[in-house]
């Protein structure tokens, strides 16, 4: 099973120094470093203090926001501080739930990950540029070689997103996403048995689709319920993109 998880912020911190000079840090990138950093030692009490850290921050820049759209003080004598936040992040089209199906029907587990029974996450990064495309995904933790790739090659293959805005206007933004590989460890890989779902209801619903909206053969559907149930037993058709399957996937 996996799923998709968005994770994304975007921040930019201006400082404006007595001399005149004015500095631009990118708090995003700084929170990106330590994210990165607890991942990496799988530090989950690490975690939840940059988590506590980005709530933090959201509060300063709602304040900052609500008592100037850019500057807070204007004393020259002082130091000066704004931050501006992307107003609208950017959005898979049809929301977060089509994204895992995206996720769910296309990142098919390889026989030597199922056999090695490797189960975790994938962390991958990228950016939505202004018209939705992604550009320069990168793997930020990975987990097994074969589902790296995976997930590096759906992310690079997404269909354009809503691209982030800023006072109306498209801009870049980078997106950090994990993403969930499972499935269950105690099934038998050479003779799958379907699941409580899929042996009646799923199955059900799922001949149903592929015969009357895909006007498959009979043979056709009873090979696609069989490719169903290898790959995505522990699922239901609600999480699943049957079209995206019938069009991306090979039943033979």
């Amino acid at each position: 099973m996996t799923k998709a998880l968005p994770n994304a912020s975007h921040f930019d911190l201006l400082l404006k120094m007595k001399t005149g000079r004015t500095y631009k840090v990118d708090l995003c990138a700084i929170v990106r470093v330590f994210t990165r950093y607890a991942l990496f030692r799988n530090d989950h009490i690490a975690f939840m203090k940059i988590q506590i850290a980005i709530i933090f921050l959201f509060s300063i820049t709602s304040s900052g926001i609500a008592q100037n759209d850019s500057i807070v003080k204007t004393d020259k004598e002082e130091m000066e501080i704004g931050i501006v936040v992307v107003e609208n992040m950017p959005e898979f089209i049809g929301g977060f739930e089509a994204l895992q199906r995206y996720f769910n029907s296309n990142a098919i587990y390889t026989e030597k990950a199922k056999n090695e029974k490797v189960t975790g996450k994938v962390f991958i990064s990228f950016w939505v540029e202004t018209d939705g495309s992604i550009s320069k995904p990168k793997i930020l933790k990975g987990l097994h070689p074969d589902l790296d790739s995976i997930s590096f090659d759906l992310v690079k293959n997404m269909p354009k997103w809503i691209p982030a805005k800023q006072r109306g206007k498209p801009i870049r933004c980078q997106f950090n996403l994990p993403v969930k590989f499972d499935f269950d460890q105690y099934q038998d890989f050479n003779n799958p048995k379907p699941s409580k779902y899929w042996s009646k209801k799923g199955k059900k619903k799922l001949m149903k689709i592929c015969t009357k909206e895909f006007q498959k053969s009979q043979h056709e559907c009873d090979c696609w319920y069989d490719f169903i149930i290898w790959n995505y037993n522990n699922m239901t058709l609600k999480e699943l993109d049957i079209k995206e399957i019938f069009e991306k996937q090979k039943c033979e």
